[in-house]
């Protein structure tokens, strides 16, 4: 039971409030802690709709301009994206993804149209050392890809938001106080929520 009320607590503060390749060139994009300031409004591209989320909650009011590239509803575990979503990501200056083999496709799509300069941040892979992957019944150890849900635990939904805080503070230096106090508004709905529900 303790484990459902997880799984059901993030995914309703979201929508209320709003496996790295072994190619050379990916360590060169492929990073949370990549990338300089930008020049201008930040263009960021995510993937599923709870990242969507927690990137639209940390960047508030901001110029910040966020596309998702996997509807809401959509099984992103088979979603491929299409050729026209091409266009947003090479457009993008950070690219958001799970990671933990979710969304593999988008990510290979991404790696062949980023721009200069241009990072991807792999939130739970970021997070999550691959010696504390989660096997579950739908994610069998022999299958080799973990569970890549790691946004339904509220402490793990605070990690990923801090991770984009971080980022975003980096990259857009100028909107640096906003990002902070959007984070700490977040990190005290999941800290409410979770307490409420008496976890």
């Amino acid at each position: 039971m303790r484990n459902l009320r997880l799984l059901v607590l993030v995914p309703l503060l979201i929508t209320a409030s709003a496996c790295s390749s072994d190619q050379p060139a990916d360590s060169a994009v492929i990073g949370c802690d990549l990338g300089g300031v930008v020049d201008g409004p930040l263009q960021i591209a995510t993937t599923v709709a709870p990242i969507t989320s927690i990137v639209a909650n940390i960047a508030g009011n901001t110029t910040t301009a966020i596309t998702g590239i996997v509807p809401e509803g959509t099984n992103s575990h088979t979603f491929e994206p299409k050729p026209s979503d091409a266009a947003t990501l090479e457009t993008a200056d950070v690219i958001f993804i799970n990671g933990l083999v979710l969304e593999e496709p988008t990510k290979e799509l991404a790696l062949a149209n980023l721009k200069d300069g241009a990072t991807i941040c792999e939130l739970g892979t970021e997070i999550l050392p691959e010696s504390a992957y989660i096997y579950d019944f739908s994610f069998p150890l022999e299958g080799g890809k973990p569970n890549p849900h790691l946004w339904t635990n509220p402490p793990m939904a605070k990690e990923y938001a801090a991770i984009v805080r971080d980022v975003l503070v980096r990259r857009d230096p100028n909107n640096a106080s906003t990002y902070e106090s959007n984070y700490e508004a977040f990190a005290a709905k999941v800290d409410a929520l979770k307490s409420a529900a008496g976890l």
